[in-house]
């Protein structure tokens, strides 16, 4: 088997529907981050997520003294606009710019220009799904007229080895969301395993079993020695679903070091 290490960013919870009301909970991909073992990279924005919804998402800020004694709310918090739109936006505007050559397109971060760039570099679902296949398996180059999707569900891949072995770090939500890209579980391609392995479960037990009779008492002073180590990996552009996937090919190989 070979090992993926894989993140996404998304937006979670009830969205508003189009005329009244709202949805059930549900899971909406953003942007997805792939790394093979062997250091292949695959990355993504989805243009089929709810963006006004992700726009203005927002939830309130710990009431002030004076907000509590005035019956105001405390201050919105656009975490999602913030945390994970504006760096999706730079990264679009600089790759536009570069593209055309030209600094004539507007760097200013609204609405309309981010949608306007989701809308010329994000990729539909079922794209992200096909070209995952593709970057796994292969058979983008197939001469049946299938596409690498269609062939991962239809044919057992012969190369055992190539069956992917996938990890994310509280992975919960990261798996349900990938694994909705193929629609139901039992549409997974042919090899495709119905778990991922979580590397946080993973840092925990390492700790448990690493330090089982000192006087670190509980299991998060454990992890904190595990992070006090001057070979553990330290997160960077953190909520970049490419670089939070590299991170996570760190952590394992960390992990296999203590």
């Amino acid at each position: 088997m070979t090992k993926y290490y894989l993140d996404t960013e998304f937006l979670e919870g009830t969205q508003k529907k189009k005329f009244f009301g709202k949805t059930p909970p549900t899971i909406d991909l953003i942007s997805i981050g792939v790394v093979a073992e062997d250091g292949r990279e695959y990355y993504a924005i989805s243009k089929d997520f709810n963006l006004e919804e992700a726009w203005k998402r927002y939830d309130h800020a710990p009431q002030t003294m004076f907000e509590k004694q005035n019956g105001f709310y405390g201050k919105k918090i656009y975490w999602i606009r913030d945390n994970v739109l504006f760096p999706i936006f730079e990264e679009l505007h600089i790759r536009e710019c570069e593209e055309s050559d030209s600094l004539g397109y507007t760097n200013i971060f609204n609405y309309s220009s981010f949608k306007r760039l989701i809308k010329k570099y994000g990729k539909s679902r079922i794209q992200i799904a096909s070209e995952i296949c593709d970057f796994i398996y292969g058979g983008s180059d197939d001469i049946s007229g299938l596409s690498p999707l269609q062939l991962a569900r239809t044919y057992e891949i012969s190369d055992k080895s190539k069956e992917p072995d996938f990890y994310t770090y509280y992975g919960a939500y990261d798996w349900v969301v990938f694994c909705w890209l193929f629609g139901k579980m039992i549409g997974l391609p042919k090899g495709f395993p119905m778990y991922s392995k979580d590397l946080k479960q993973m840092l925990d037990e390492k700790g448990k079993n690493l330090l089982p009779h000192t006087a670190y008492q509980n299991q998060g002073q454990v992890v904190g020695y595990l992070k006090e180590q001057p070979n553990y990996p330290k997160q960077e552009n953190c909520h970049n679903a490419l670089d939070d996937a590299r991170w996570n090919k760190k952590l394992y190989e960390f992990l296999q070091t203590v």
